[in-house]
C-alpha cells in the first residue's frame, strides 16, 4: 500500500478516500487529528492497545474531537490496518513515544518510505543516546548503565556513591514523560531505591545537574534539521503529585541561548541520526560553567503546552507537523511571529477545586480539568489547570508567567 497526497480528491466510489492510522499506547494526543488529516480527503482511526476509549487517546484539553478508535493487542495490528484499510492506500503515523518502533516496523511492512530516526532506539535508550552523544563530543551528564540489573543495596551503594556520586538520579533506560525518574540525594534514600528494585531490569543512573533547564526543537528533513523553537522550563518537570507547578516559556529566536541550542541540536541529530523526516525534542541544562548539557532527547514532538508554544512563536505546531511529516503531508516553515508564549500547569491537591483565575496583561487560554471542577478526592496532587499565556513583549510574558506560577487557582 502507499500514501496518496491530502491535497488532491480522491477517485469517485465507495469512501475512496485513503485511511490514516495514528497509532497509540500511552502518550494521548494533544491536538485535533484533523488538523492534520482533513476529513474530506482522509478518514483517520486511532489503533491503540491501551484500555479506555477517546478519554484514553485524547488529552483533555486538545482541541477538537477524537476519531473512531479501534483496540487491539499490539502483535495483531498489522491485520487490523489491513482489514480497516480495506484496499485502500493507508498512511501509519504516531507521536507516543511507546510506538515509534512498531511504527517504523508497520511502515516498513506496508511499504511506506522511512519516516522516523531510520534506528529508532538511538532516540528512545537512554544508555544508547548517551553513547553515541558522547562518543560525537557532545556533553551529557555522567552515567552508570546496570547492564546486570539492579544490584543489592550494599554494593549498589558503594557503586554509585564511587561513580556517579550524590545526589544521583535514577531513569529507566525506555520511558517518556518523567516515569519511574527519581533524585536520590542521600545515602539512606539510595539505599530505599536500591531495595525495592532490586534484580530489576532496564535502569540507568546519572548525574544530578545543577542549572536551568531547557529544551530546543527542529524539523529533522532529508537529514538537515530546521530550527523550531527554543524554551526554558519553570523548574524540573517532576514533582506535580505533591504540589510542584510545572511550566515554560519560549526564547527569543536573536538570543545566544537560542543560537546555541539550535547548533547543540544539529550535533545531537547527527549523532544519533537524520534520516528520516520527524521533530527532534532536546531538554538540555546550562551548569554552572555554562556548558549546554544534553539530558534527554526525542525522535518526535514534545509533550505538555509545548507543541502549542511553537504555533504561537513559530508558526506551527509540532505536533501537528510531526504527524504530516510521516504521511509526506506540507509542513509550514517555521518563522518568528514576534510572539512569546508560554504554559504553565497547576496542580489541584487533596480537598482542593478551582476556585480563581488571576489577570495577566497578555492573552490567557485556561483550561480546568475534571480534577479540579469539583472537590479533589485523589491522595496526591493532580493536574488541576493548564494555561497558555502570550504576548509580543518577553518582559510582560514573564511577569505573566510569575503571576500564573505563584497565584491561588486552587482552594479548599
Amino acid at each position: 500500500m502507499t500514501s496518496s497526497p491530502a491535497h488532491h480528491r480522491p477517485s469517485e466510489g465507495p469512501d475512496p478516500r485513503p485511511l490514516a492510522v495514528l497509532l497509540h499506547s500511552r502518550q494521548p494526543l494533544t491536538t485535533d487529528p484533523a488538523a492534520t488529516f482533513d476529513p474530506a480527503y482522509w478518514e483517520t482511526v486511532v489503533l491503540t492497545d491501551a484500555d479506555g476509549g477517546a478519554d484514553a487517546v485524547m488529552r483533555e484539553d486538545a482541541p477538537g474531537g477524537a476519531p473512531a478508535v479501534h483496540r487491539a493487542p499490539r502483535d495483531t495490528w498489522a491485520a487490523e490496518i489491513r482489514r480497516l484499510a480495506g484496499g485502500r492506500a493507508v498512511q501509519i503515523v504516531t507521536n507516543d513515544e511507546y510506538c515509534l518502533i512498531s511504527c517504523a516496523d508497520l511502515r516498513a511492512e506496508f511499504g511506506l518510505p522511512v519516516r522516523h530516526p531510520a534506528r529508532p532506539a538511538h532516540y528512545i535508550d537512554k544508555v544508547l543516546m548517551k553513547e553515541r552523544l558522547a562518543a560525537a563530543g557532545v556533553r551529557v551528564p555522567r552515567f552508570l548503565a546496570l547492564t546486570e540489573g539492579v544490584p543489592e543495596p550494599g554494593a549498589g551503594l558503594a557503586l554509585v556513591t564511587g561513580t556517579i556520586g550524590l545526589p544521583a538520579v535514577v531513569k529507566p533506560r525506555r520511558e517518556a514523560n518523567s516515569r519511574g525518574v527519581a533524585i536520590l540525594r542521600t545515602e539512606p534514600e539510595l539505599r530505599d531505591w536500591l531495595a525495592g528494585h532490586r534484580g530489576e531490569q532496564g535502569w540507568q543512573v546519572e548525574e544530578f545537574l545543577d542549572g536551568t533547564f531547557h529544551h530546543v526543537n527542529s524539523l529533522v528533513r532529508d537529514g538537515v534539521p530546521t530550527p523550531v523553537q527554543t524554551g526554558t522550563y519553570l523548574g524540573p518537570l517532576l514533582d506535580l503529585p505533591d504540589g510542584r507547578r510545572l511550566g515554560g516559556w519560549t526564547v527569543p529566536y536573536d538570543s545566544e541561548l537560542s543560537c546555541r541550542a539550535h547548533e547543540l541540536n544539529r550535533a545531537v541529530v547527527a549523532a544519533l541520526g537524520a534520516e528520516g523526516a520527524f521533530v527532534v525534542h532536546t531538554e538540555f541544562a546550562v551548569n554552572g560553567d555554562g556548558e549546554l548539557v544534553v539530558v534527554e532527547v526525542a525522535g518526535r514532538a514534545p509533550g505538555a503546552l509545548v507543541s502549542e508554544l511553537a504555533r504561537l512563536h513559530a508558526g506551527l505546531n509540532l505536533e501537528e507537523a510531526n504527524l504530516a511529516l510521516q504521511a509526506d503531508l506540507p509542513v509550514p516553515e517555521p518563522h518568528p511571529t514576534g510572539v512569546q508564549a508560554a504554559w504553565v500547569w497547576i496542580p489541584v491537591m487533596p480537598g482542593e477545586r478551582y476556585r480563581h483565575t488571576p489577570e495577566t496583561t497578555g492573552k490567557q487560554l485556561v483550561h480546568v480539568r475534571r480534577a479540579a471542577r469539583r472537590t479533589h478526592t485523589g491522595t496526591s496532587g493532580a493536574l488541576g489547570v493548564s494555561v497558555l499565556l502570550w504576548h509580543t513583549d518577553p518582559d510582560v510574558l514573564a511577569a505573566d508567567v510569575r503571576t500564573a506560577a505563584t497565584a491561588a487557582w486552587c482552594g479548599a
